[in-house]
């Protein structure tokens, strides 16, 4: 490994910028609690989709869409560069343990495939207009909660979308830079594919996590009201709506548990967590793999979960149902999962929420809410706007 100084005359930002214009997979991201960035650049030539359990899987990056029956669809960026970029040091340390490319022949290989084309041109042209107004969105909301009143569903969770023009001089690493210091306790990327374009978000979601100390982790994450800084955290109060809401993504889990017939977890919470300027609940989850004697859990239990209850509904099935047949739009990667695989013996997935995908001529946020029977549709409404701005306020700041 090899430590690079800034003597190269050659900043983190300067690659960043060097990449975005070339027409390779990358990825950057910045794992939750932690000043570090990583950034893995495929030189294959062709787009690469997960093709093993991720167990065997080789260090990457991979992206799932919210509908991708059997994992068949997830995508896969594999790290055939990759640099850890400190922020606080300001330095680049190389981890290229499993290929002979040096720091030197990577800034000409990106160089060389460079076609000096604004980022904005790795997009998609346009994106699809939606009838995701106000209206529509509470109308689709009221009918959820008819269709719960029927007993179809005990919970449902509805998304959409708000599509914003860039401002003038918007700055694709401001923006990213400004993300990752407003969620600090997230989950925060930026990833490029070619015919899939450029998406970065923050998740403050585990799917699933399996560290080099043979721990799994995964939270239940449901439930969300602003942040107000003059407030304790444990004397946040919450409303019976969210309180159930999140018990039944808790319960989902431990159903999942049971179906594999795992017995050995801890469980802790549900506790107040922030994300940027909101508040989540989440219960967490951990298992001893060695004790346990299940190598492959990550496998297993990322099959069970995603897409999860958390972004579909309870009972699952009959909610997921319901999304595809009214919500009207495509959720593409919104929602789905990511995050980087066998990257220093370790994996950690996230579900994709809080998240953007950039076109050529604007920006198209996501965000959702859980409707339960208790749910006031103007209310939703508002929260995914609460969810949106938030968004908005770190991007363009």
């Amino acid at each position: 490994m090899q430590v690079v100084q800034n003597k190269l005359k050659i900043s983190f930002k300067q690659i960043f910028e060097t990449i975005i214009s070339s027409d390779f997979s990358w990825a950057i991201w910045r794992l939750p609690s932690t000043s570090t960035q990583s950034l893995i650049v495929d030189f294959n030539e062709n787009i690469q989709f997960l093709d093993t359990e991720i167990e065997q899987s080789k260090s990457g990056f991979l992206i799932s869409p919210f509908v991708n029956p059997q994992l068949e669809k997830t995508y896969f960026i594999e790290a055939s560069f990759r640099l850890d970029y400190e922020v606080r040091k300001d330095t680049f340390e190389e981890k290229n343990n499993l290929n002979t490319i040096d720091f030197q022949s990577f800034i000409q290989k990106i160089t060389s495939k460079n076609n000096h084309k604004n980022w904005k041109n790795k997009c998609k042209m346009v994106a699809n207009q939606t009838k995701n107004n106000e209206q529509n969105h509470i109308n689709l909301v009221q009918k959820s909660i008819e269709a719960i009143q029927q007993k179809q569903f005990q919970k449902v969770v509805l998304s959409r979308q708000k599509q914003i023009e860039y401002p003038e001089n918007f700055d694709l690493w401001n923006a990213y830079q400004n993300l990752c210091k407003q969620y600090p306790n997230a989950f925060c990327y930026i990833f490029h594919i070619p015919q899939v374009g450029i998406w970065m978000g923050a998740s403050p979601e585990i799917l699933i996590s399996t560290d080099k100390n043979n721990i799994f982790r995964t939270v239940a994450l449901a439930g969300t009201q602003k942040y107000n800084a003059n407030i304790p955290l444990n004397q946040i109060s919450w409303g019976q709506k969210e309180i159930e809401e999140q018990a039944m993504v808790s319960r989902y889990i431990i159903n999942c548990f049971k179906k594999i017939r795992l017995r050995e977890f801890e469980e802790e919470g549900p506790k107040t967590s922030i994300a940027g300027n909101l508040l989540h609940l989440k219960t967490f989850f951990e298992v001893d793999m060695q004790a346990t004697n299940f190598s492959q859990l990550g496998s297993v239990m990322l099959k069970l979960l995603h897409p999860t209850s958390a972004v579909c509904g309870m009972p699952k099935e009959s909610s997921e149902k319901f999304i595809l047949e009214n919500e009207n739009y495509n959720r593409e990667f919104y929602s789905g999962f990511l995050g980087p695989v066998n990257i220093d013996n370790e994996t950690h997935l996230f579900v994709n929420l809080r998240c953007m995908q950039f076109f050529q001529n604007m920006m198209q946020l996501y965000a959702g809410g859980g409707i339960t029977e208790d749910s006031v549709p103007e209310k939703e409404w508002l929260e995914t706007e609460l969810k949106c701005r938030t968004l908005l306020d770190i991007l363009l700041n």
